[in-house]
């Protein structure tokens, strides 16, 4: 099994992340509710770009894409 660690390059931001880098830079995100965001993201055409799934897996996200896809849906929220 491949083990894939992400080191930060110095003076670099990093734009993409798995799971766990989200749950860590979106304080009090729980794993399972952001698994649902991510469905509801791959079934969403503008926001799918975002999520990468080379694997079954791996999952990379894209940061900025993930808080634009909350505030959609946030503006969203009362639409059914």
């Amino acid at each position: 099994m491949i083990q894939i660690k992400y080191v930060p390059v110095e003076d670099c931001q990093a734009e993409w992340g798995n799971k766990e880098a989200v749950c860590k830079r979106f304080e009090g995100l729980k794993t399972k509710t952001l698994d649902s965001l991510l469905v509801e993201m791959r079934r969403n055409p503008e926001y799918s770009p975002f999520v990468i799934n080379p694997s079954h897996k791996i999952v990379w996200i894209h940061f900025e894409g993930f808080l634009d896809f909350l505030r959609y849906r946030q503006d969203h929220r009362y639409e059914s």
